[in-house]
């Protein structure tokens, strides 16, 4: 069994009396060990993220304060599903604060295939945010893509990246369709680290557009927004 730990950002831009709806983030290859917290807040959808000097915009932590964020941390190995579906049942079991109705994930690189994993043994996902997912579609089974087109599922990558080809992420939204998905290009001048294609989730995760379809994606992909621009005002106020 690897060794999973938890790291935690409760909701505070929720009305008094609500449940808090709940955004489960899973880390890439260069998070695994290291001090937990440190890692875990290294990129995604943290109010105080690490990685950018600056941190995000006001209006992103405003919107990012209206989930719990719940970040696992692999300490070796890789993400597994079954595993990753018990410890998020018992984190929701020990946090009555949270809406398990409302249930979102992301995850980036070898994270976005935790997500995409997790996805697969949690019936209650509302949709999912996945970037550049390791493996593209190799491991799913026509199973499995059909219980993928009953989520709503955003992917994000960028063509120059040269970890996790972004040929793989395409193909694996282009099995599970157009109508429950859809695949945002990252461009290489809406990058934070131009230098790295395969980071391409920075300024997304820098967006609020993000965290307001994460909390009502429409039925349509076609009208899912664009996120632009990259980066969206991005400086600290």
């Amino acid at each position: 069994i690897v060794e999973v730990s938890v790291h935690s950002q409760p909701a505070t831009n929720v009305p008094v009396g609500t449940r808090e709806p709940l955004l489960v983030y899973l880390h890439g290859l260069g998070e695994i060990s290291g001090e937990r917290v440190e890692q875990v807040e290294k990129h995604g959808p943290w109010e105080h993220v690490r990685s950018l000097e600056g941190g995000y915009h006001a209006d992103t932590r405003s919107e990012i304060a209206r989930f719990h964020v719940l970040g696992f941390h692999l300490e070796q190995g890789d993400w597994d599903g079954a595993q990753l579906n018990d410890r998020l049942r018992a984190y929701i079991a020990d946090h009555p604060e949270v809406d398990s109705e409302r249930l979102y994930l992301t995850g980036v690189s070898l994270g976005g295939r935790g997500v995409l994993r997790l996805a697969l043994t949690h019936l209650r996902i509302s949709a999912l945010a996945v970037f550049c997912p390791a493996g593209g579609d190799l491991e799913y089974s026509d199973t499995d893509i059909e219980r993928f087109r009953s989520v709503p599922i955003y992917f994000f990558g960028c063509p120059m990246d040269a970890t996790v080809p972004f040929r793989g992420t395409q193909a694996l939204q282009q099995r599970i369709g157009a109508r429950s998905s859809r695949l945002r290009v990252v461009k290489v001048d809406e990058l934070a680290f131009p230098s790295s294609p395969h980071v391409c989730w920075s300024y997304v995760y820098g967006h609020p557009d993000l965290y307001r379809w994460l909390r009502n994606p429409s039925l349509d992909p076609r009208s899912w927004p664009d996120m632009v621009p990259l980066p969206y005002a991005f400086e600290a106020t």
